[in-house]
C-alpha cells in the first residue's frame, strides 16, 4: 500500500518527532515507521534527514546528532507491528571514516554504491553498497579517477566530490545530491548558490549551473527528461533546471500556496508535486508542470519541521 514517509527536524523539545512518520494518500497520519528496539546502545534517532530504499530493498536513513553520524539500515519490508525493524549501522563516523560527518542525504548510484553528502566535512562521500563485487559494504571507497593526483593535498577517505577548500571545483556547503537518468551526479551547493554536476563514475566536474534568482539551493528532485527541480531557500520558490541546455525557469513562484522554506520534494501517485514547507510546518501540493498550488495544504499543522518526503510502497 503506497504511503508518504516524512522525516522531521527532531530534537529534545515537547514536539520531538525523532522518527520517520507515515501518512496515507489523503494526508492522514499513520504513525512512526522505524522500530528502534534493536538500536545499539548509544545510538538514538535525533536528527534524521534523507532516506531511500537501497538496491537490496532495505531502507537507509541518514542520522546525525551532535558527535554521532551514521547511515542506519532498516529492513525494507514492514514487520507484523507495521514498522521497519532495525538491521544494522551500515556506515558511521569513526577514525577510519572521518568524512561521514553530519550527513544530509543518502542516494545510491547506478553502480549500487552509496553516496552521502556530509555537511560538516563539506563533501560527498562514496561507500561500498550492500552487494559490492569487492570491498566491504559501508566502507569508504577509493578516490575516483578525477581525484587520483598524488601531487594534490590528501583527501579524506571515501571522498567523491571534495570540498572547495580542497579543490577549486569542490563544494562550499553541500546539501542535496541526486543522480539523473544519465548517471550524472547533481549536488546542491547552498552557499555557492549553484548546482554542480559531476561524472557519475569518474567524479570529474562537468559544470556549474547558476541563475540570478537562485539563492541557497538545498533540495533537488530529478523528474526525468533532463528536468531537475531545485528548492531555493531564500526565495521560497522552486526552479526547474533543464540540465541538457542549462535553461532555468521558475516553477513555483515565491511564497505560492504559503511555501515557506522549501525542503523535500516528491511526485505523488496522482502526478502532483508535493513539497515540504519547512518553516510553516506543512506539506503543500502543486501542479508539476505549471506550479499552481492547491487551494489547501495537503498536510497542515505538523508539530515539527518536515525535512524529507518520499512515496513508499511497502
Amino acid at each position: 500500500m503506497p504511503r508518504w514517509y516524512l522525516s522531521f527536524h527532531g530534537g529534545d523539545d515537547a514536539h520531538d518527532w525523532n522518527n520517520i512518520h507515515a501518512f496515507d494518500l489523503t494526508g492522514h497520519r499513520l504513525g512512526k515507521m522505524l522500530n528502534t528496539d534493536g538500536l545499539p546502545h548509544g545510538i538514538h534517532l535525533r536528527e534524521l534527514r534523507g532516506f531511500c530504499l537501497g538496491p537490496d530493498g532495505d531502507l537507509y536513513v541518514a542520522n546525525a546528532w551532535r558527535d554521532a553520524s551514521q547511515v542506519l539500515r532498516f529492513h525494507g519490508s514492514v514487520a507484523k507491528d507495521g514498522r521497519h525493524a532495525f538491521r544494522d549501522v551500515f556506515c558511521s563516523l569513526h577514525e577510519r571514516n572521518p568524512s561521514l560527518s553530519h550527513p544530509f542525504d543518502v542516494t545510491f548510484g547506478p553502480d549500487g554504491n552509496l553516496f552521502v553528502p556530509s555537511q560538516d566535512t563539506r563533501l560527498v562521500g562514496r561507500y561500498f553498497g550492500p552487494r559490492p563485487p569487492a570491498g566491504s559494504p559501508g566502507a569508504p571507497m577509493p578516490l575516483p579517477e578525477a581525484l587520483q593526483d598524488p601531487l594534490d593535498e590528501a583527501l579524506l577517505p571515501g571522498t567523491f566530490v571534495p570540498s572547495h577548500g580542497k579543490r577549486r571545483r569542490g563544494v562550499v556547503a553541500v546539501r542535496g545530491a541526486h543522480f539523473d537518468e544519465d548517471g550524472q551526479l547533481f549536488v546542491a551547493d547552498r552557499d555557492d548558490g549553484s548546482v554542480k554536476c559531476f561524472h557519475g563514475s569518474s567524479g570529474a566536474w562537468i559544470r556549474d549551473y547558476r541563475h540570478e534568482h537562485l539563492s541557497r539551493p538545498i533540495h533537488l528532485l530529478p523528474t526525468g527528461r533532463h528536468r531537475l527541480l531545485i528548492g531555493s531557500a531564500d526565495n521560497n520558490a522552486v526552479f526547474v533546471l533543464q540540465t541538457d541546455t542549462g535553461e532555468f525557469h521558475t516553477l513555483i513562484k515565491p511564497g505560492a500556496g504559503g511555501l515557506n522554506g522549501p525542503a523535500g520534494m516528491a511526485i505523488g501517485e496522482d502526478g502532483r508535486l508535493y513539497v515540504c514547507s519547512r518553516l510553516s510546518k506543512q506539506v503543500l501540493s502543486f501542479d508539476v508542470e505549471t506550479g499552481k498550488p492547491d487551494r489547501h495544504p495537503f498536510i497542515d499543522d505538523l508539530p515539527d519541521n518536515p525535512e524529507f518526503i518520499r512515496l513508499v510502497d511497502r
